[in-house]
């Protein structure tokens, strides 16, 4: 009979755990002096090396078993293991030299479990979670009838009992010797783990060293948030795969965790040291039920506009100096942990998205990340970032968060690898997921909100402005070049525009400005951060009172009737009224124009003509 985890007295360490086991699951414990398999120090009383399977001179990460992870990352003595009874030892009647039965049976002897797949629930850091770990020492950790049906059923009782899961993943993909039923598992576990998702419920993923196949194309990458041991091997095809098909012109780093976060497939790198406190600080930052609350009636003192003119303010915006949506999510949250890429293969550093504590509750943030560098492609945003920035906005809908976003680009990228990419679309679906999500959205413009690129994110429950900051359909320079022909006339421009917070405001396009310490937001981050923090707050705070089916009444009302228009008799009138004024100003030009014609004759001696 195996010995369950949760019968044990509580253990500290991986070292107590391999002490206590029963003969049958007990790993192999190291024998003599071993050595790290990368830089090869003596791990001879290492304590991270006995506690965590980590070097403790280059950080290499050994395997763990499923029951040394479970010891790292659960609270002492929480594990209580489910459907140990669920198994199939053969299911297709394999035949091989060595009989795929008695291959089962020696990896149940070996490592003391019953599949690759050992689920249950526990508690990290007091929260309750149900777990699944898949063991790569058992047969590769592949994923066959019995690992898919407990998988499933965790991803079920996580749903029933409305509780987050927890997944880490040791996997070489399907087990080939069940056949196309193993293929079938990745359809079951994805179907439990998609109605997990609907139900609102959270869903972290750990992989570690190695994960392929079968999981990473399943229910791994559709987790909310996804999380790998540092050079990890990752991906869907086997290395062997990968060089067969690259040969030599394969990067060294390719198919690694890092690899894949610099490509925005994964959300973090985090040693295995951190990892139980990165874990337990993402589920709270998810799942806090913190809101804030204040009296209904909050006295706010009259807003005060810059006196400086719309070129001058222009000016400001672009300041090398000015903090950027990094600087004031940093120094506005208390806690703060991105996600990364749209999961596509690209990760926009013009966008930073993720979960932050702010003012107690928990909050989306998205920022438009611009260096002011003079460099007119800085920050630029592309598709990526537009579907970066959509994803974090979905994650705020399913988890009721609410969403805050900042706004300072030159635009999206006009070049024709934006366009390939799906600029289009993306712009189009994160505006889209702004209007309709079903939590709280505010809008801060910080510096520069130029054209579709910064509309895309804007379209909130209420917009707020800096008062320095300008909103733009376009460039002023880019403005005096098309409408007067003079690129050197964008001053004149940037008045006409009506581009400044004073104007946003009384055009209704903004509802409150948000004053800039001293000469500008370059000259203290802090201070603007505070201001800013304070002004989201408050307008936080009664939108927070708001039923759902009303905030989304009022969103869409505030945007389908924007902007005056006229009823059809209005509207006739109107138009025959501009066309007449529009007559008479030519007509009195033209009187205009010949008095001065005859003036400058007789200035200069002549007869003046005399119209008959």
């Amino acid at each position: 009979m195996m010995a369950s985890i949760d019968k044990l007295q509580p253990v500290k360490t991986i070292k107590d755990l391999l002490r206590r086991a029963e003969p049958a699951e007990r790993p192999e414990a190291p024998t003599g002096h071993e050595r790290c398999l990368s830089c090869q120090a003596d791990l001879e009383g290492s304590r991270s090396y006995q506690q965590l399977r980590v070097c403790h001179s280059c950080g290499f990460h050994f395997h763990l078993s499923a029951r040394e992870r479970l010891v790292t990352l659960l609270d002492a003595g929480t594990f209580h293991e489910d459907d140990r009874g669920v198994t199939a030892l053969d299911p297709i009647s394999f035949q091989s030299k060595q009989s795929y039965r008695s291959r089962v049976i020696n990896a149940q002897r070996r490592t003391g479990l019953a599949e690759a797949a050992l689920t249950g629930t526990g508690a990290i850091m007091g929260r309750e979670v149900v777990v699944a770990v898949l063991d790569f020492s058992f047969l590769g950790g592949s994923i066959g009838v019995a690992a898919g049906e407990r998988l499933a059923r965790a991803f079920e009782k996580a749903t029933n009992r409305r509780t987050p899961l927890v997944s880490v993943c040791s996997t070489s993909g399907t087990r080939m010797q069940e056949g196309l039923l193993a293929l079938m598992q990745l359809p079951r576990v994805v179907a439990a783990a998609q109605r997990h998702h609907r139900a609102g419920l959270a869903h972290l993923a750990v992989l570690t060293d190695p994960t392929t196949g079968s999981a990473y194309t399943g229910f791994v990458s559709l987790a909310d948030f996804v999380i790998a041991e540092p050079n990890a091997l990752l991906g869907y095809a086997a290395m062997r795969v990968l060089q067969e098909h690259a040969g030599n012109e394969m990067p060294r780093d390719a198919h690694t965790s890092e690899w894949h976060l610099a490509h925005g497939l994964i959300d973090a790198v985090v040693a295995r040291p951190h990892l139980r406190d990165f874990v337990a600080s993402l589920l709270d930052l998810l799942l806090n039920d913190y809101h804030l609350s204040a009296p209904k009636k909050q006295r706010t003192a009259p807003p005060a506009h810059s006196d400086r003119v719309a070129w001058q303010q222009v000016q400001l915006s672009r300041h090398r100096l000015r903090p950027t949506a990094s600087d004031l999510i940093e120094q506005m949250t208390t806690s703060f942990i991105q996600i990364h890429g749209d999961r596509s293969g690209a990760d926009d550093p013009a966008v930073v998205a993720g979960i932050g504590s702010l003012g107690g509750e928990s909050a989306i943030l998205v920022g438009q990340v611009r260096p002011h560098d003079g460099n007119k492609r800085s920050g630029l945003v592309q598709a990526a970032g537009f579907r970066k920035a959509r994803r974090a906005i979905e994650l705020g809908g399913k988890f009721g968060l609410p969403v805050v976003t900042m706004i300072d680009t030159a635009g999206a990228d006009p070049s024709l690898q934006g366009e390939t990419e799906g600029l289009g679309q993306a712009v189009a679906a994160c505006m889209a997921a702004m209007l309709e999500v079903p939590t709280p959205t505010i809008a801060a413009i910080i510096g520069e909100g130029n054209s579709e690129g910064a509309v895309a994110m804007a379209v909130a429950d209420r917009v707020l402005m800096l008062d320095n900051a300008v909103y733009e359909v376009i460039r002023p320079e880019d403005a005096a070049a098309i409408l007067f022909q003079e690129a050197g006339r964008a001053e004149e421009a940037a008045e006409r525009l009506r581009i400044t917070s004073h104007d946003c405001l009384r055009l209704g396009i903004v509802d409150a400005t948000v004053p800039e310490p001293g000469e500008g937001a370059h000259t203290d981050h802090a201070e603007t951060a505070r201001l800013l923090r304070r002004t989201v707050l408050r307008n936080l705070v009664p939108l927070r009172r708001q039923r759902t089916r009303k905030l989304l009444e009022r969103r869409y009302a505030r945007y389908r009737e924007i902007g005056s228009t006229h009823s059809w008799i209005r509207g006739a009138l109107e138009r025959r009224l501009a066309h007449l004024t529009d007559r008479l100003a030519g007509a009195f030009n033209r009187v205009r124009q010949r008095s001065t014609i005859v003036r400058r004759r007789v200035d200069f001696g002549e007869e003046p003509e005399i119209p008959v």
